[in-house]
C-alpha cells in the first residue's frame, strides 16, 4: 500500500490516503509516484499530493529500504519543499530542523543522566524563556 499526503498552500498535511500499489505501476511494472498522484486527482479532485512512506521514521527505513522524505507524516505535519521532507510542527521557536531526520533539535542537548538500578531517572522539560532544560519533580509512589 502506498500513502500520499494532501498538502495545503501552507505546506501543512491535511489528509493522508492509501493507494493500492497496483495503481502506481507503469507499463514496465515500475512504481511511479506520479501515477499515484494522477489516481488521487482523478478520484478526489486536483490537489497537491506527495507520497510518504509508512516505513520511514527519523530519516531511516524501518525495513532496511530507502527512506522517503524523512518521516511518515500525519495530519498537522509539515512538508518542507526546500528539503523534500515531512516533519512535525516546530515545538519551540528556538529549536532547529534536522533536514535529514526530519525532527527538531533544541539549542541545548537533553541532559545526560546516570541510570541507577532501582531508581527512576530524572526527567526534564524544555524552558523556552531561559533556553534550558529544567528537571521535573516526579510524584512519589
Amino acid at each position: 500500500m502506498a500513502h500520499y499526503a494532501k498538502i495545503n498552500e501552507e505546506n501543512e498535511v491535511i489528509e493522508v490516503h492509501c493507494v493500492a500499489n497496483s495503481e502506481l505501476l507503469d507499463h514496465e511494472d515500475n512504481e511511479v509516484e506520479a501515477l499515484g498522484v494522477k489516481y488521487l486527482n482523478d478520484l478526489r479532485g486536483k490537489a497537491n499530493w506527495i507520497q510518504t512512506s509508512y516505513n520511514t521514521r527519523g530519516g531511516e527505513h524501518e525495513l532496511g529500504g530507502t527512506p522517503l522524505r524523512a518521516n511518515y507524516c500525519g495530519k498537522g505535519w509539515k512538508y518542507s519543499p526546500e528539503h523534500d521532507i515531512f516533519h512535525p510542527p516546530q515545538p519551540y521557536p528556538s529549536w532547529t530542523l534536522d533536514t535529514v531526520k526530519g525532527g527538531w533539535n533544541p539549542p541545548v542537548p537533553y541532559p545526560e543522566v546516570e541510570v541507577i538500578e532501582g531508581e527512576k531517572p530524572p526527567r526534564f522539560s524544555w524552558n523556552e524563556d531561559e533556553l534550558k532544560w529544567d528537571e521535573v519533580e516526579m510524584p512519589s509512589e
